[in-house]
This record gives C-alpha cells, sequence and structure tokens, in this order.
C-alpha cells in the first residue's frame, strides 16, 4: 500500500502538473522570504533609534494582554500575531548581541536570547516554543 502511494506520488510529480505544483510552490515561497526581508528592512529605517524602538516595543506589549487574548479567543483565533515580534526578534538577532540566560525559565530550557536597543529578545525551546521579551532585563511579556 506504501509503495503504491509513493510510486503514485513520484508519478505526479515527475508529471507537468506536479512539476507545475512545485515552481508555484517554490515561487511562493520566495515571495514570502521576500516579503520578510521587506519587512525587517522597513523596521530598520523606521524605528532605527532608541526612542521610535522603545515606542514600538511598548505598544507591542502593551497590546499583548488577557482582554487582548479573551478578544482573539471570542473570534475564533490564536492570540499574539507574531510575524512583527518575528521580524524584530530576527532584526536583533542580526544586529544585536547574544545574551546569557535572564530567569529560571531561559536557564532551564534551551533558548535564543539577544540583547538590541535595551531590550532582550528570547525564543525559549521545549515541547513548543515561548517568546519572551525583556526591557532592561525584566520580563515584560511572555507570548
Amino acid at each position: 500500500m506504501a509503495n503504491k502511494m509513493l510510486e503514485e506520488l513520484k508519478a505526479f510529480m515527475e508529471s507537468p502538473e506536479g512539476k507545475k505544483a512545485m515552481e508555484e510552490f517554490a515561487n511562493e515561497m520566495q515571495r514570502k522570504d521576500e516579503r520578510e526581508e521587506n519587512n525587517r528592512m522597513r523596521m530598520r529605517k523606521m524605528f532605527s533609534d532608541k526612542e521610535s524602538f522603545d515606542s514600538l516595543m511598548e505598544k507591542i506589549c502593551a497590546k499583548h494582554n488577557d482582554a487582548y487574548e479573551d478578544r482573539c479567543y471570542a473570534k475564533g483565533y490564536m492570540p499574539h500575531p507574531m510575524n512583527i515580534l518575528y521580524a524584530i526578534h530576527e532584526v536583533a538577532d542580526e544586529e544585536g548581541i547574544d545574551h546569557p540566560p535572564l530567569d529560571d525559565f531561559t536557564d532551564s530550557f534551551p533558548s535564543d536570547i539577544v540583547s538590541y536597543m535595551g531590550w532582550q529578545f528570547a525564543i525559549t525551546y521545549g515541547q513548543g516554543s515561548v517568546t519572551s521579551v525583556y526591557k532592561n532585563k525584566e520580563l515584560v511579556v511572555r507570548l
């Protein structure tokens, strides 16, 4: 049964339709990568100084509270659309400096922590991943 499915998949991938589907998939991945890079470039331009970056981060962190999560769940989706925070973390990863664990949580689990413009960004890995944002080494929000 598994061999038959594998043969059918292989035949599809070698067919014109399969090749077209793979090309469309590759093009979509390339567009996604380009959008993400454009987001990082815009962020670097718009929030290039500490004051504007602090303002952005304070707005993001203020938005992520219990009331926000309740509104998201009520609308039927997971809270914390993370696109902007991921973009910020990537910029921080490229331009910031590595940082040691900040608390028991980031010390107890594998964590990627960077410091950028007075903020620390951590992605901690376990059975899932958790994003934490710190300002001057004090936890502000954990998602």
